[in-house]
């Protein structure tokens, strides 16, 4: 099962048609981990989720094994594209090569990473971040032979989310058996990011920033929707058995979401499954009679074409309008 998996990973499947998300980028990737763990036994998936199209690359990893060693990590990209990762992505000889190779690149900047002016003058981070206006500067990321050149861009938290912020680092701190330094609790009061984007506002990188929470809430649906770490079974193989066969269900369904004409600016992700669900008695059958699968597809992509679309929120914009307002904004 586990074979049957892991060649399922390396098959790319990916929608048609021109990017309609952020089209300013020759791809938009997102890459992260999650730990899959039924009550016996456990692993981590490693991901990478390309946004215009949907592509999924993944590979399976120990536990133990830390974020920045999964395969999927480096797999190359191509030129003009974009990549979104967290801190546990944070390494500054990749950003170099990517920055060589044309990739761009955007990150939350890491305690205790080395900052200087272009100019080679140590930066002094706490100094900058003063007062309730955006900062925007140059900066170049490291010392040595993996320094690289990128735009600070940061601005202070509004109290609301300072407070959120701090209880969570504070809880962090609690389960890693670490008290929090200084420095820690000085910069949380900022929002900082450090990318190679050219020409680009706090609020455009914060948009880019906020696009990198589509990938965990496709672990979420795989999760909470495909029940993917769900087993009654007490047997570890058996949870296992049926764990893989859960990922490569919901894998599929990505897949003929897809194929089917799905795009992420006009139906949400739990609304399009739920509408593919209603065609897998159909789905099924086609396995055996494959001139069915035609139909399969014509059918779903009919009933995405005609399903009510995403409503905009003028509070609180869901992720499609900010994507709009980028792409108005950011020539």
């Amino acid at each position: 099962m586990r074979e049957l998996l892991e060649s399922t990973l390396t098959e790319l499947v990916q929608g048609e048609g021109a990017a309609v998300v952020l089209p300013q980028f020759n791809g938009v990737y997102m890459t992260d981990c999650t730990r899959l763990v039924w009550r016996q036994v456990g692993m981590k998936l490693a991901l990478r989720l390309e946004l215009q199209r949907g592509q999924l690359q993944a590979c399976l990893t120990d536990l133990k094994q830390h974020d920045q060693k999964a395969a999927v990590v480096e797999y190359p990209l191509p030129p003009g594209a974009l990549h979104l990762g967290d801190l546990g992505f944070f390494k500054l000889k990749r950003f170099r090569d990517w920055s060589a190779s044309g990739v761009f690149w955007l990150t939350r900047s890491k305690v205790g990473t080395r900052l200087h002016t272009p100019d080679g003058q140590p930066l002094d981070l706490k100094a900058v971040l003063t007062g309730s206006a955006a900062v925007s500067i140059p900066v170049i990321v490291g010392c040595g032979r993996n320094a690289v050149a990128a735009h600070l861009l940061a601005a202070p938290l509004p109290e609301a989310a300072l407070t959120k912020r701090l209880a969570r680092l504070k809880e962090q701190a609690r389960l890693d058996q670490r008290p929090l330094s200084q420095r820690q609790l000085e910069l949380a009061h900022w929002t900082v990011y450090l990318t190679n984007v050219p020409a680009l506002t706090f609020e455009q990188a914060h948009i880019l920033g906020r696009t990198r929470w589509q990938i965990e809430l496709l672990f979420k649906l795989w999760k909470s929707h495909g029940q993917v770490l769900h087993s009654r079974s007490s047997d570890p193989l058996r949870q296992l058995c049926e764990g893989y066969g859960k990922l490569m269900g919901v894998i599929i369904a990505h897949w003929a979401l897809l194929v089917a004409g799905w795009q992420h600016d006009r139906l949400g992700a739990l609304d399009a499954l739920r509408i593919l669900r209603t065609h897998l008695p159909l789905m099924q059958r086609a396995f055996t009679y494959f001139h069915l699968f035609a139909d399969f597809f014509h059918w779903v992509h009919h009933d995405l074409a005609h399903a009510p679309p995403l409503a905009k929120r003028r509070k609180t914009p869901l992720a499609f309008q900010l994507w709009y307002e980028f792409e108005v904004a950011y020539p």
